[in-house]
Parts: structure tokens; C-alpha cells; sequence
């Protein structure tokens, strides 16, 4: 299937996700934990356990995980950290291996192979770290980014960010890119609310056409570039709230259309990582490259990220989860209902720019150390393949 055939297969389950997801909403009223910003206090010990509820199914229905179920699970016994309640508790030793083995600018990145030093929080990456985070809407992207004319959706992202940033330790940044038909970035803000509660500094384009139609080579993934772009320009502004508070260091990030826009988006010179939510492409040579799915997507399916997995060439990590569909899982619908798989997508997204973006060894231990990683033991993941960590 071509992958302009696949997108417009996308836009209907993720249209049908959306809609089921906004009526989720009204059905619920609120919560628990949604998408408000939060803080966690206490020194980072440790997420080399495993967290990740029960195992049932995660399909468009909702039906792996109701409200009252695990918000995360409970750390394994080979870890150290600790997680919020959960129903399957931890994994013990004796679980499933693993399968598998810039530009310039002012404010200088944080050395690679080094501890971060961005607050330690938990080290629980499936709850809220230790930033509160703010949130700026409608910031138009059209005058730092090569936008594609014509196209009729929005040009204006939404930054999620740490309202206290660091003066003296600069906050990576990260571009998101919507799958297809998804408007605002209010369906995918779980993702980047977790991730600015961590430290980290996301741009989410509102665009529902995130690749922008025949965009590609240098262009590729315009939205995300353009993401990275504004706040590249913002960190050398002496007038806005990120100046001199940002790292040069950047990721990409999308689901479904986007996932694949933010593989294209992977040659931005500043990029060093990404995370593709049910996918595909050709990631940037060198780049830490995740690729997360599951194993009810019926759009994507599991080839085009193990694709992507195979052709990456920098430290990567194939990440399947069970019952993961592809339009619940990774939005609001599944994260309002405690959906196990969708808890764990967000704790793997923010952990995996706190590893490769900011150095936070306490993350790097869930990816690294082969099947001794603090998640290759965990079953609830239909298969866990990682290289070159």
C-alpha cells in the first residue's frame, strides 16, 4: 500500500478516534489526572522496574483499562523506582527477555554521557515530574517555517513547557506533528503535558495535514521543522520566556501522518532523537530513534515501524505493546480511561527524550543493558527489540 493510500485510510480511524475521544470527555466530566499540569516532589531513584497495568486489551473500545484501573502498574522487583498503584503488580525476574538485543546558538547543549540537570523527579515517567507546566496557543509557525501553500488548516502550534525553567540548565526541545484529520493539540496532549512536567519544551503543531502534501527531502515534515525553528529563534529572543532557557538539542515526534512527517523532519540539523507513534519511514542516520505501535493497529500495523527499526542506525528500540490499537491507544480516549497501553506510550515518550535529550541516566536504564533493561522484562509488551544502545 503507498503511503499517500495509507494516510487517507489513517484519516478515517483517526477522525473516528477524535470524535469517540471528544465524547469521552463529555461523558466523564473530567479525569483522573487528564492533561492539567502537576508537580512531584522527592529525589529520582530510579525507573529500571516495570510499570505497565494489566495486559487486556486496548482496542477502540476502551476496553483494556476502565478508570478505575492501573495508572501505570507497579515497579518490578529487579528496579529500584516505584510506580502509582496498578492491578498486575511487578514483574519479576523471571519474566519474557527482550527479544533483541545544530546549529548554533547562545546557550550551550548539555555534554553527552553526562547525569542531567534537569530536576530528578520520581522516576516514574508514567505520572507528572517535577516542572509545572504552562501552555501558549495559536503561536503562528509561518514566518520561521517553509509551510506548504494551499493548505487549508491551521499554521499555528501550541508549546507545552516547564513555567520554572532552569537558568543554568537548558531544556531540550521537541516538535510534535498530528496523524491525520486531528486539529489543536488538545488529543494528544497527554503526551506533551507529561513531557513538559519533566523538563522538556514541545511544540505541537495544530495541522491536521502534518506532512504537507508532496513535501519532502530538505522539506520533509514541514510542521516539525517549523516547530524546532520558533524556538531556535525564541531561545536568542531577549523578549520571549524561553530566551537563553532552551538546548540546542532537538526531537521529532508525530502519530500516524505525523509520525511519519516527524521521520522526514529527522534531517533537521538540531535533531538527535524521535519517537514515531505508529508509523513509518526512513529515520535521519545516527539519531536515537524509537518506534512505538501495537499489536491492534490495523492501519499501519507493525511493518512500517519494524521498517523504520531495521533501517535506523543509531541506538533505536521496536516497541509493540498488546492490544495497542491505533486510535485509542494514543489519544486522550484511551488516557482518560487508564488505558494501559496509552499510560505506557506517554511514560516510554518522556523517558526517551529525558535519556537522549537531556542525559537522565535513571531514564536511559529502562532502554539500555540489553535484556536487563528495566523494561525487556516486562510481558505486557508484545515484543521489545532494541540496537546499537
Amino acid at each position: 500500500m503507498k503511503r499517500h493510500d495509507r494516510w487517507l485510510l489513517a484519516s478515517l480511524f483517526v477522525a473516528v478516534g477524535t470524535l469517540t475521544a471528544l465524547l469521552m470527555i463529555t461523558g466523564c466530566g473530567s479525569s483522573s489526572g487528564g492533561t492539567s499540569p502537576g508537580t512531584t516532589s522527592g529525589e529520582q531513584t530510579g525507573d529500571d522496574g516495570t510499570s505497565g497495568g494489566s495486559s487486556g486489551s486496548n482496542g477502540a473500545s476502551g476496553s483494556g483499562g476502565g478508570t478505575g484501573s492501573s495508572s501505570g502498574g507497579s515497579g518490578g522487583s529487579s528496579g529500584t523506582g516505584s510506580s502509582s498503584g496498578g492491578s498486575s503488580g511487578g514483574v519479576s525476574d523471571g519474566g519474557a527477555p527482550s527479544k533483541g538485543g545544530g546549529s548554533d546558538a547562545s546557550t550551550p547543549a548539555t555534554p553527552h554521557g553526562t547525569s542531567t540537570c534537569l530536576k530528578a523527579g520520581s522516576g516514574d515517567y508514567s505520572q507528572m515530574g517535577p516542572y509545572t507546566v504552562g501552555t501558549q496557543a495559536n503561536i503562528d509557525l509561518s514566518s520561521t517555517g517553509d509551510l506548504p501553500t494551499g493548505d487549508a488548516g491551521p499554521t499555528t502550534a501550541t508549546a507545552f513547557y516547564p513555567t520554572e525553567m532552569d537558568d543554568n540548565c537548558p531544556h531540550p526541545i521537541v516538535s510534535w506533528a498530528n496523524g491525520t484529520g486531528v486539529t489543536g493539540s488538545s488529543v494528544y496532549a497527554f503526551f506533551n503535558n507529561n513531557a513538559a512536567s519533566w523538563g522538556i519544551v514541545v511544540m505541537a503543531a495544530d495541522n491536521p495535514n502534518s506532512a504537507g502534501g508532496s513535501f519532502g527531502g530538505s522539506k520533509g515534515g514541514p510542521y516539525n521543522r517549523a516547530g524546532i525553528d520558533y524556538l531556535l529563534k525564541e531561545n536568542n529572543d531577549s523578549s520571549s520566556i524561553f530566551y537563553h532557557h532552551l538546548s540546542t538539542r532537538a526531537g521529532v515526534s508525530g502519530h500516524s501522518q505525523g509520525a511519519f512527517a516527524a521521520t522526514e523532519a529527522s534531517t533537521h540539523p538540531n535533531v538527535e532523537a524521535e519517537v514515531q507513534v505508529e508509523g513509518g519511514g526512513v529515520p535521519n542516520a545516527g539519531i536515537a530513534f524509537l518506534a512505538l505501535t501495537g499489536s491492534a493497529d490495523t492501519v499501519v500495523g507493525t511493518t512500517s515501524p519494524m521498517m523504520s527499526y531495521t533501517s535506523a542506525t543509531g541506538p533505536a528500540m521496536f516497541a509493540e505493546y498488546t492490544g495497542a490499537d491505533h486510535t485509542t491507544t494514543p489519544t486522550i480516549g484511551g488516557y482518560i480511561q487508564k488505558n494501559p497501553g496509552s499510560i505506557q506510550f506517554m511514560r516510554f515518550y518522556t523517558a526517551w527524550w529525558r535519556c537522549f535529550l537531556a542525559d537522565d541516566q535513571v531514564a536511559c536504564k529502562m532502554f539500555k543493558g540489553g535484556s536487563s533493561c528495566g523494561v525487556c522484562k516486562d510481558p505486557n509488551w508484545t515484543s521489545l527489540e532494541t540496537k546499537n544502545m
